[in-house]
């Protein structure tokens, strides 16, 4: 990793293990968006709770044209990577969504209290090189948690879309997938062998966001 890199993810880093302050948003910002269930409690247990999740993460994203790259549910936690239009977009969508399903979880349990651990972090992500690699840090996840040898087996992320082609309206495709070949065939094998192994950094990653 070149030292501008090194001195990147140091930054990254520091974000996220900060105390918490204001967020500093930016219209047209890409940022990894994750939270998890309270006293990391599961969030999702059965195909209904993603189901759930996905829909109102779908129709607000709409709304609001955000553009998601990428993203990840796991049973106590989600990550996306995404880019907002306004400044003031990701706040609303994160609230529309949490508040949506922490309704319908409370609901179908019939759970009190509070489902998510507290409010959802947002590091900016600022360098491009960094864009498809934190994409591959959301999809590796459930490898990494050994639920699936494959990403893209993963049926709750976005792993599938750039590695099998399939279809998610969820959606809007990273821009730099297109420099991974010159065929959608190219890119997809390409990908599938850029999921299949992890950097230093994105260890180092997993280290700070267990802290959370």
């Amino acid at each position: 990793m070149s030292r501008g890199g090194i001195d990147n993810l140091l930054i990254m880093l520091y974000i996220i293990c900060m105390p918490r302050k204001p967020r500093q948003l930016v219209d047209g910002g890409i940022y990894h968006v994750f939270n998890r269930g309270n006293d990391r409690r599961n969030l999702f247990s059965e195909p209904e709770d993603y189901a759930c999740f996905l829909n109102h993460l779908g129709s607000n994203v709409s709304r609001l044209s955000v553009e998601l790259y990428h993203y990840c549910l796991m049973p106590n936690h989600f990550h996306f990577l995404l880019r907002i239009q306004k400044c003031h977009d990701l706040a609303e969508l994160m609230h529309r969504v949490q508040l949506s399903y922490a309704r319908y979880f409370k609901r179908s349990r019939t759970f009190v209290g509070h489902v998510f651990q507290e409010r959802f972090r947002s590091p900016r992500i600022s360098e491009e090189s960094y864009y498809l690699q934190c994409g591959r840090y959301i999809e590796r996840n459930p490898v990494k948690a050994d639920l699936v040898n494959e990403a893209a087996a993963y049926p709750y992320s976005s792993a599938k879309f750039y590695v099998m082609g399939v279809g998610d309206p969820l959606l809007t495709c990273n821009p730099f997938y297109a420099e991974m070949g010159k065929t959608d065939e190219e890119r997809r094998r390409r990908y599938q062998a850029f999921l299949s192994f992890d950097e230093p950094y994105a260890r180092m990653l997993d280290v700070a966001l267990t802290r959370v």
